[in-house]
């Protein structure tokens, strides 16, 4: 069994201090107490503490390392997380830190807490769903220290932001489909409880309401935002009666699963099944027949994030705007056709 690491968290409470009193410490700063120094030192031994990033700066000065922290299951979409962020953070001089964070743990506000003492960090980036959690959020707006949320849905005064809207974007989507004659529509949902998911359902059904289209309970499906999910919502609702002459999926990994399971059931995309996705992600163009699906600009969402965080740490946000919004673009590829 792997011996869990102590943190600075730890520390804090075997010496009865607070955690930036721990890292005063840690950090072999002058303005804490013989008394105290001499108990977070004994209990740093006792726990054989090991700071994890070692400082570059003292507390209070800037140390040019950001972090961007993520609990999402689509590769995809990270890995494009990962390329704006990485790029824009070296333009603007800053190191990016990248750290999977598991939004169920009953300490993730702690963990974070944790990481931006121990790391010295500048400032935070959070993508969906951590943008929204009410712990996580408490946190960073205790630290004082800037972060931006990628597409946050509630508490949007709080941090920098930068968003697309996915109600329009899935709407759009939805009435396209619609316009090449298809008036049976099933949608697979991204995983449950996050922003994104309840954003994209809600706009794919108001575009059926205002089409006077009902849609049946059991043409909506939920799906995780992976592959897996989106071959398994197919394979149901192919197997259905009266099934969809069409599926919108809220994301490209699960429209790739709906193909895959046109396919197994011999139906041909899109002469007897449309399908569609959202972000225009890598498998978009992989999959055959590539996939029609809404440009979420990702990439560029990331980058923004950072360069909002960059300047705020500067300085620099007197005249800048705390929201930054990015457009989106319906992509017509070869997985939609007219209904024949």
């Amino acid at each position: 069994m792997v011996e869990r690491k102590s943190t600075l968290s730890d520390i804090a409470k075997l010496a009865k201090v607070s955690i930036k009193t721990a890292s005063r410490v840690v950090r072999q700063e002058s303005n804490v107490s013989p008394k105290t120094r001499t108990a977070v030192e004994a209990a740093m031994k006792a726990l054989k503490y090991r700071p994890s990033v070692a400082p570059r700066a003292t507390v209070g000065s800037r140390s040019y390392v950001l972090a961007l922290i993520f609990d999402n299951p689509n590769t995809s979409y990270i890995v494009e997380l990962l390329r704006g962020a990485l790029e824009q953070a070296r333009k603007d001089g800053y190191h990016l830190l990248v750290e999977p964070v598991n939004l169920a743990s009953a300490n993730v506000a702690e963990d974070i807490t944790n990481l931006l003492v121990q790391s010295n960090l500048d400032g935070m980036i959070l993508p969906p769903p951590l943008c929204d959690d009410p712990a996580i959020l408490q946190a960073l707006v205790s630290s004082g220290k800037p972060f931006a949320r990628i597409s946050p849905s509630i508490s949007k005064e709080i941090g920098l932001r930068v968003e697309i809207s996915d109600y329009a974007a899935a709407r759009e989507m939805t009435m396209k489909l619609i316009q090449l004659g298809h008036t049976s529509i099933g949608f697979v949902t991204g995983r449950q409880g996050t922003a994104t998911t309840r954003r994209r359902l809600d706009g794919f059904l108001s575009a059926m309401k205002d089409a006077n289209l009902t849609v049946p309970d059991n043409f909506i499906l939920e799906g995780t935002y992976e592959y897996r999910s989106g071959l398994e919502a197919g394979e149901s609702l192919l197997k259905l009666a009266q099934r969809p002459t069409a599926i919108f999926a809220s994301n490209d990994e699960m429209a790739a699963g709906l193909i895959a399971a046109a396919h197994k059931s011999g139906l041909s995309v899109p002469e007897e099944l449309s399908i569609a996705g959202f972000d225009d992600s890598v498998i978009a163009t992989v999959v055959w027949p590539q996939l029609t699906t809404v440009r979420q600009p990702i990439k560029e969402m990331a980058a923004a994030a950072v360069n909002m965080v960059t300047k705020q740490c500067r300085g620099k946000t007197k005249d800048e705007a705390t929201v930054r919004k990015l457009p989106i673009d319906l992509i017509m590829r070869e997985s939609t056709a007219l209904k024949s």
